[in-house]
């Protein structure tokens, strides 16, 4: 071999070993986005979705701010103002009026139960003669003459929490869900109240129970995942014809959470698509890290903070 051939060799060689180096650093400091590149986003069936993170980023938005009937997810905001204005404790007579039919945590006229057994009859078999008898409780003021006054005093009051947390698609008409005019939410608004709801650790308590003897009743919880992922946070399901099955849920991991929500998806895919949008999100939240514009310290703690603490950095309504 020549002089000057194995010279050409080497400085290939060194060439090469540069353009690995520079290739190397340019990986290494490569955008979150891109290394998040490769995650193919799910397949779903359900026509609305969103994924938020815990810093309310919105990771995946499939119609997030599409208005749809709610259905029981609904009982996630009749939950919060449980948990804000009533003494879980109190006992709370069963009027005619809470009959509601459908969903029913199996009340019956006459009888006696605690607003503590009420909430979980809500949230566990999503009772709407629960959501009635809450709401008629919560609503009655010391002018009311009806029980139907009472529950719209209570729906009132669900309406003031959406201002509160400034939401810009949701208006609610009952504390149950089932379908009416006007009663409608998004799966962006419904990942927010949702995030609300587990600010309160009753609430989430009996969201993550799987069964539960209280007041005389025997409850399951209708949630699936909670069966199927050990990572669950909270969630809550729903559905009526218009509506269609709905689905909220929480999930965390490595000191990090996800909202996942689903509208107007069908009965056989609803807890496959929200529990491969949580996995979809939580492995995009490794895969970024924390975002730049958020306190690191904060980090999977937003349950603590009112809903709005964070501005939407993506997809605001």
């Amino acid at each position: 071999m020549t002089r000057s051939r194995f010279t050409s060799r080497a400085r290939a060689s060194r060439l090469l070993l540069a353009l690995v180096v520079l290739l190397a650093a340019v990986i290494t400091r490569a955008p979150s986005g891109a290394i998040a590149n490769d995650l193919i986003e799910p397949q779903i069936w359900a026509e609305n979705a969103v994924i938020l993170s815990d810093f309310n980023e919105v990771l995946y938005d499939h119609n997030a701010h599409r208005r749809a009937a709610p259905a029981s997810t609904t009982k996630m905001m009749t939950a919060i103002l449980v948990a804000r204005h009533g003494n879980l404790d109190m006992e709370v007579l069963i009027d005619e009026s809470d009959i509601v039919g459908e969903a029913s945590m199996g009340l019956w006229v006459g009888e006696v139960v605690t607003l503590r057994g009420l909430l979980y009859g809500l949230l566990l078999p999503s009772g709407n003669d629960a959501a009635h008898a809450v709401a008629r409780t919560i609503g009655w003021r010391a002018d009311t003459e009806t029980p139907e006054e009472a529950v719209q005093n209570f729906v009132d009051m669900m309406n003031e929490t959406v201002r509160e947390f400034q939401l810009r698609n949701t208006h609610f008409q009952n504390p149950h869900g089932l379908d009416e005019w006007g009663h409608y939410s998004t799966p962006f608004d419904l990942a927010i109240i949702l995030r609300a709801a587990l600010n309160y650790p009753i609430i989430k308590q009996i969201m993550t129970t799987r069964a539960a003897h209280i007041d005389g009743h025997d409850l399951w919880n209708g949630n699936r995942l909670i069966t199927m992922r050990d990572d669950m946070l909270g969630g809550k399901t729903g559905y009526t014809e218009d509506a269609g099955f709905c689905l909220a849920a929480a999930a965390f991991r490595d000191g990090r959470f996800v909202i996942a929500v689903v509208t107007r998806d069908n009965g056989d895919s609803w807890f496959w698509d929200v529990s491969n949008l949580l996995d979809y999100g939580l492995e995009l939240n490794a895969r970024r890290g924390i975002p730049p514009f958020a306190n690191p310290a904060r980090a999977g703690t937003q349950f603590t903070q009112s809903p709005d603490v964070y501005r939407i950095r993506q997809g605001s309504p």
